[in-house]
């Protein structure tokens, strides 16, 4: 008999036949008797807005450099033609994302045999059904790999008490592929992301090569302050562009910053925002990540957690700083517009896209539902988010706001 592979896939959202996509997809090759024999597993950068981080526990910046699904299909279809049965937990879910995905391709993917684990287990959620059966759940929920690993040695436990499925498996009708013609690009799981050490920035590089060491007590006070105030703008949207870059090289070259002094503010934005965040004595998932982002972006590489309780200790020992350059701006009148699920919560319950326009309104903006070329500001939960509002509106030119510096701003609280 033919190895069964197991498939999981994780998503933007719950419809395949609308515009939700797959950013996550595991197959695994199973043979009954012996086990897992080969996996296959890719982060897939969906083209547009990532859907619930909170559920795949993915962001747009860990998809932003993934393939997309044109660039894996080959490599996915390579598994896929090992076998004539499809196997997942709530299998049709997984099938009919992957039949969308090939048909924007071009492809019409064949059909296949279906054996469903949430079915042969008695129903519920594949956690559930794992301990219900005595299998061992290891890993992450809604990991593709991790999901795919645990229906497959749910499959076997179930294969010993009902060896019939495989009876019925073994005169089903097989699977032809057509020859694929998409190009190939390099796998990228999830693992390797969450490894991955972030280059230093290279505006930072470009810092450090045109500016003098000087001294960190030779200050400039004035270019200082513009400096200061251009890092504070070009922060505020979880990321660094081009042009943004370039003007901050320029400022601190034509102002005489030693790159002491510029690495001197650097670190004095990661100490108020680390101060603004451990105001209430606790730091959120979203706060962690926000300065995690920063830290990144000022050139200090992925903190530790060692380095970010050091960092969160000086916040206790130091004299309070002016913590209003952080998006202390008015900002009353002013149109704002949201993208994606918001990611920062309130007394524990996550910011809906109801609240959050009510929130806004509260506090004298204008809210708008689309971007268009008068919009003010656009407010994205993730700095790399590839939703159609945000290409729009950098294409436009429309100020772009991290979600919790937006929050801060505004004088509003999240956990």
């Amino acid at each position: 008999m033919k190895p069964l592979v197991v498939i999981d896939v994780e998503t933007t959202g719950l419809n395949p036949y609308r515009h939700d996509r797959v950013v996550e997809v595991a197959a695994v090759l199973v043979l009954p008797e012996k086990g897992i024999q080969a996996e296959l597993t890719t982060l897939v950068n969906p083209e547009r807005d990532v859907g619930p981080t909170s559920i795949h526990g993915l962001s747009a910046s860990d998809l932003i450099h993934a393939p997309r699904f044109a660039e894996i299909a080959a490599h996915l279809v390579e598994v896929l033609r090992s076998s004539d049965v499809l196997v997942g937990h709530n299998v049709r879910f997984d099938v009919s994302f992957l039949q969308s995905e090939y048909r924007r391709i071009g492809v019409e993917m064949p059909p296949y045999t279906t054996l469903d684990t949430m079915a042969i287990a008695g129903g519920g959620t594949l956690s559930a059904c794992c301990a219900e059966h005595g299998v061992k759940y290891d890993g992450r929920v809604h990991a593709a790999l991790q999901d795919a690993r645990a229906a497959a040695c749910l499959l076997q436990t179930m294969l010993l008490r009902r060896p019939d499925l495989l009876t019925q498996c073994a005169s089903c009708t097989p699977a032809v592929w057509p020859t694929l013609e998409t190009p190939r690009g390099r796998l990228l799981s999830r693992e390797s992301v969450e490894r991955a050490i972030p280059a230093v920035p290279t505006y930072v590089q470009h810092l450090a090569k045109r500016l003098s060491v000087g001294s960190a007590d030779a200050s400039h006070p004035e270019g200082e302050r513009d400096y200061r105030a251009l890092l504070w703008r070009a922060l505020e949207d979880g990321r660094i562009e081009e042009s943004e870059s370039e003007a901050l090289v320029e400022v601190a070259t034509n102002w005489g910053i030693s790159f002491k002094r510029v690495e001197a503010i650097h670190l004095g934005y990661l100490s108020e925002l680390a101060k603004a965040a451990w105001a209430d004595r606790q730091i959120t998932d979203v706060e962690r990540r926000e300065i995690q982002i920063a830290a990144q972006l000022l050139g200090f590489r992925r903190l530790t957690d060692e380095q970010l309780q050091d960092l969160l200790r000086s916040c206790e020992i130091s004299v309070s700083l002016e913590t209003a350059a952080i998006g202390g701006e008015e900002l009353v009148g002013q149109s704002v517009c949201f993208t994606g699920e918001c990611a920062c919560s309130i007394h524990g319950q996550i910011i809906s896209r109801e609240m959050a326009e009510q929130l806004a309104a509260e506090k004298g903006l204008r809210v708008m539902l689309s971007v268009t070329k008068e919009l003010d500001l656009l407010v994205v939960a993730d700095p790399n988010t590839q939703s159609g509002k945000a290409k729009k509106a950098r294409k436009h030119g429309i100020r772009i706001v991290h979600e919790p510096v937006f929050w801060r701003s505004l004088g509003i609280a999240v956990d």
